[in-house]
């Protein structure tokens, strides 16, 4: 054995290994580690130093006072404060944004309808069977599908234009041609049917059949209303000038007002407690200030008495000296740098902290705050200790920081006040589905020519699907080019040895956008969506975005005047900005599948070029 200081129990870096050497031929006596002597495992803790420790007492018993408020109002950026259920996730409320039904959608409306129609004539008394085909010639008559008909001499630039951005795509010009006089347009049902219900059933009624129609028409409306949003955007949590979702939700505190948690800069779409802070600087209408009596309801109170355990996981060392760790996990062949700073933490905890910690089992509802009132722990002696949270530092401070914690917004601005360490469990989506971009957008910076660009690397194909943007407005362009009677430049001069451009063009799915003065801050500069010029047949009309992205502000057709769009310029940084549209698909635990259409903003590209220039002048190569 080595020498021991009797002071410090520290050997002087000598070791010996202490084991046990058998004298019979069997090792099972041995094996089972009796100790006959307590003394012995004494002098072993007193060798260790564990009778110095303060902390050696084991928590037997454990009571939780716990407190917990409920979500009660839900208001996003662009509407009104509304009652919150869990009924549906967290994100399809907040994320879900109006979707323009393609010519494929619009097909299936219609057959959703003329089964409606099936349906309620098995319903119907007398019944009415194959009810859909009666009813399909007066739907044709009144919703029918037009042909895209071919450009035709007298079209105007604006009608050759809008014929040519549909004939560019030969997919959806035989779908629609074929549809039509075949078929009827389900979205123009679903249109007449809100505007009149009366109207829309003498539209299509045969006589006597009123009951039979109200039945399908219902039927049809709230399949509509559940597969397709027709909330307009400016109730949606949507900010197109910041790109991002920006909500407020409402919780009643014991003191009577309400708790506000705003999230300002969601755009992930991983919507979880790091989106949220706790707002004490604004006051949102609807949500701040008293909470209604039953609201205060939702605050519950509940003492919790537990035997604490300890925190296991796979490999973790024995707190007993004598048992042997699992061999599947080897925590002393982890390979960690300097830089890797999550491992080293694991490891840190993993071989030196791991027997701190204690479990306490305790279910917190979905959409509360959870915050624990005070914790008290008996050891086997029967000391009791008051235990608080861990972290106590200030939000702007790096000791502050842990997991879960909330930060706090303040009237003056600073953050440096105590961390809220509250648990913040949202009625989120924990496993989903999301289909490939239906459509995409690059933003980059393009330096020469001092402006923001919009790419549109993925457009809808009316179809159901989506295509490359490049090609599509590679098609069009061509397409365009086809019927244009501009005069061509013919270079007759053979002696000309410059030749001056005034202007080059950029290909059509390339969206500018240009700095301009903030409202009287003349230091300040935002974005604005602008327009390239499009010459044809000696006429210039503006080249309007394709996606439903960047068409903010323009309603109707690309020759109408669109209002001006914005984007704050910190938005777009130089490593630029991809955001994409997709749909998305869940189940939620009460087993209803939800589908919403939404929005995600993610890092870019970097940076990029347009080749775009003015006034030029080339030599001509002879």
């Amino acid at each position: 054995m080595p020498r021991i200081d009797i002071f410090s129990c520290e050997p002087f870096r000598a070791w010996n290994r202490l084991e046990a050497r058998p004298r019979h031929a069997e090792f099972d006596k041995v094996l089972e580690a009796d100790v006959h002597d307590a003394l012995w495992m004494l002098t072993r803790q007193w060798q260790f130093g564990e009778l110095q420790g303060e902390d050696t007492g084991s928590a037997i018993f454990s009571k939780i006072y716990m407190k917990t408020t409920a979500i009660t109002h839900v208001k996003t950026a662009n509407g009104k404060a509304q009652p919150f259920d869990d009924s549906i996730p967290l994100e399809e409320r907040i994320e879900s944004m109006p979707y323009k039904l393609d010519f494929k959608s619009k097909l299936e409306a219609a057959y959703i309808f003329l089964r409606c129609l099936d349906r309620a004539g098995e319903n119907a008394n007398p019944v009415v069977p194959n009810a859909s085909k009666l009813y399909k010639p007066n739907l044709i008559k009144k919703f029918g599908i037009d042909e895209i008909a071919p450009v035709q001499n007298g079209d105007t630039n604006a009608t050759i234009i809008g014929k040519v951005k549909s004939l560019s795509n030969d997919n959806y010009v035989n779908m629609v041609n074929a549809s039509a006089g075949r078929y009827f347009d389900g979205a123009k049902l679903y249109v007449a049917i809100i505007a009149s219900h009366v109207n829309a059933i003498a539209a299509i009624s045969l006589g006597g059949d009123t009951p039979l129609l109200t039945a399908a028409l219902n039927d049809f409306v709230a399949w509509y209303q559940k597969n397709f949003v027709v909330s307009p955007a400016e109730s949606s949590a949507w900010v197109p000038s910041k790109l991002e979702y920006q909500f407020d939700c409402a919780l009643p505190a014991e003191d009577g007002n309400n708790i506000v948690l705003s999230a300002d800069q969601y755009y992930s779409g991983d919507l979880d407690w790091f989106s949220m802070d706790v707002n004490k600087v604004e006051t949102v209408e609807g949500i701040s200030g008293a909470a209604d009596a039953g609201d205060m309801l939702n605050i519950k109170e509940q003492l919790l008495s537990v035997i604490p355990v300890e925190a296991k996981f796979a490999g973790a060392p024995n707190s007993r000296f004598w048992q042997f760790e699992d061999g599947k996990v080897d925590l002393g062949n982890i390979n960690a740098q300097t830089t890797d700073l999550s491992k080293l933490v694991f490891t840190e905890y993993a071989l030196m902290y791991n027997t701190d910690w204690l479990l306490v089992p305790y279910r917190v509802p979905v959409g509360t705050l959870c915050e624990i009132k005070g914790i008290i722990v008996t050891d086997v002696f029967g000391q009791q200790f008051f235990v608080q949270s861990a972290t106590q530092g200030n939000t702007d401070n790096w000791a502050g920081w842990g997991m879960y914690n909330l930060s706090t917004v303040n009237p003056d601005g600073a953050r440096n006040v105590p961390t809220d360490t509250r648990l913040l469990v949202l009625p989120n989506v924990v496993k989903n589905l999301e289909s490939e971009p239906a459509e995409e957008v690059f933003f980059v910076r393009d330096e020469m020519t001092n402006s923001i660009w919009a790419i549109e690397s993925s457009v809808g194909d009316e179809l159901g699907s989506n295509t490359d943007g490049h090609n599509s407005s590679r098609s069009f362009t061509e397409a365009l080019k086809a019927v244009d009677t501009t005069p061509v430049t013919n270079e007759t001069d053979v002696d000309v040895m410059f030749r001056y451009t005034l202007a080059n063009t950029v290909p059509e799915n390339w969206i500018p956008f240009i700095p301009v003065h903030s409202d009287e801050l003349n230091r300040q500069v935002k974005l604005q969506r602008a327009a390239m010029p499009r010459l044809f047949n000696n006429e210039f009309t503006h080249i309007r975005p394709v996606t439903q992205l960047l068409r903010e502000g323009i309603a109707g057709d690309d020759d109408e005047k669109a209002k001006a769009y914005f984007i704050n310029e910190e938005e777009i940084p130089r490593a630029g900005v991809q955001l994409s549209a997709t749909f998305q698909r869940t189940r939620w635990y009460n087993g209803a599948v939800i589908n919403w259409y939404g929005y995600r903003k993610q890092v870019g590209r970097g940076e990029g070029s347009s080749g775009l220039y003015y006034d030029r002048v080339d030599a001509v190569k002879k």
